[in-house]
């Protein structure tokens, strides 16, 4: 990467539990991130449709939030509730069927194998067949939602920790 590349990468401070990103124009000072694991997560209150969303991430070093599992989306799931509480702002996850109906990929093209679908007797989700394929979360609760990928909305992106503790 050359010095240019270099400026626009997220590195994030981490102690036990908290991210604190620096050298990007968009990264204001108080804003904190999670560290979950090996990851440092990071919220963005600002609109993009689900492929403006991906590559914002992608500019600014990471890649959008792809949990893999129920303890990370759990840990997710805490960190956006807390990050917007109160109210319900969902926010953009890696994840959609885009290439088959039901087939739901990851952004990376790996396959989902862990979801965390809303269960409502009323609503049930997903119900948008061929027409909702990009997946958000909730803010209140951390379910899943199936949502048009041109749909803006806040969005959630992970970053490799670089910093050993």
């Amino acid at each position: 990467m050359g010095p240019a590349a270099t400026s626009l990468a997220l590195l994030c401070l981490c102690s036990l539990s908290v991210c604190v990103p620096t050298g990007t124009a968009d990264a204001t000072p108080n804003q904190k991130g999670r560290r979950i694991g090996y990851k440092c997560y990071l919220v963005y209150n600002r609109y993009e449709d689900y492929a403006g969303a991906s590559r914002k991430c992608l500019e600014r070093g990471g890649r959008i939030a792809m949990p893999r599992d129920r303890r990370e989306q759990e840990a997710l799931a805490d960190y956006v509730k807390s990050f917007f509480n109160p109210g319900n702002w969902p926010v953009w996850l890696g994840i959609n069927d885009l290439r088959s109906e039901g087939a739901y990929l990851f952004d990376d093209g790996t396959r989902v194998s862990y979801f965390q679908w809303r269960k409502h007797f009323l609503s049930s989700q997903p119900d948008g067949g061929r027409r909702e394929n990009c997946v958000a979360m909730s803010s209140d609760n951390g379910d899943w939602w199936d949502h048009y990928c041109d749909r803006t909305m806040n969005y959630l992106c992970e970053f490799d920790d670089r910093v050993a503790l």
